[in-house]
């Protein structure tokens, strides 16, 4: 290719009186490994770009993964002593529900001054305050239960998304710097169009400087895609690790 450009440019240069034109040879000289860089430049970006939406794909699947399984910590016990919280408390409403009713009995009896209703409803009361706080104290061991092992299961899920805490800053520097990556492309793309026209118009001179301008947009494309490589990197350790983390 860039033995073509060359080419091309000698073919049109334009012509000076009796002379060489040393300007004109030595931005040719220059084209030939201005082009070189091009080309290596070109192909490693094009393999960082391809490593990192692998890396990118990849993460972004365990990421998923992972946060299923978090959603998914202890989830069975949970459920379990949930259900038989609840099927505690149902069991027992109806007694606590009695009870409590003839406590208010006992109160309105009392305010009536009503003394044989007050002994009444005391007796039957105090025959049931046993099973009463039976029923109270299983309900309350079912749902401290529940409580205590909701707290555990918390635990062991803020350890996990502590761990991803960084990723989420990371893929907003990934996000900027990716916008970054666009602008880049839009200034080679009107850089290409120059260095096109000048070798068109065989001005060697401007076809160098156009070219030098595009492999200076390739470098800078390199530096983000190096930077945005290290940061996937550096989730999908995050992510390693957090999975490691994970109950078994």
């Amino acid at each position: 290719m860039v033995l073509i450009v060359c080419f091309l440019l000698f073919l049109i240069r334009p012509p000076i009186a009796g002379a060489a034109d040393p300007v004109w040879d030595s931005a040719l000289t220059s084209i030939d490994q201005l082009h070189d860089n091009f080309s290596a430049l070109e192909l490693t970006n094009k393999q960082e770009k391809e490593q990192i939406q692998a890396l990118r794909k990849q993460n972004n699947e365990k990421l998923k993964e992972i946060n299923i399984q978090v959603q998914l910590i202890d989830k069975v016990k949970l459920d379990r002593l949930k259900t038989e919280a609840d099927k505690s408390q149902k069991k027992f409403s109806p007694l606590l529900a009695e009870y409590k009713d003839i406590g208010k009995k006992v109160t309105e009896a009392r305010k009536r001054k009503d003394h044989k209703s007050v002994l009444l409803f005391e007796l039957k009361r105090n025959r049931m305050k046993a099973s009463v706080l039976a029923a109270r104290q299983e309900i309350k061991l079912k749902k401290d239960a529940l409580t205590t092992a909701k707290k555990h299961a918390s635990e062991k899920t803020k350890i996990v998304k502590d761990i991803l805490v960084p990723v989420q800053t990371l893929k907003k520097q990934i996000t900027t710097e990716s916008k970054k990556i666009i602008e880049f492309n839009k200034q080679r793309i009107a850089a290409d169009k120059r260095y096109k026209a000048a070798v068109k118009q065989g001005d060697a001179v401007k076809t160098a400087a156009e070219l030098r301008s595009i492999v200076g947009v390739l470098s800078q494309i390199h530096v983000s895609q190096n930077k945005i490589n290290e940061w996937e990197t550096i989730i999908r350790s995050a992510i390693y690790a957090a999975e490691a983390k994970l109950p078994k």
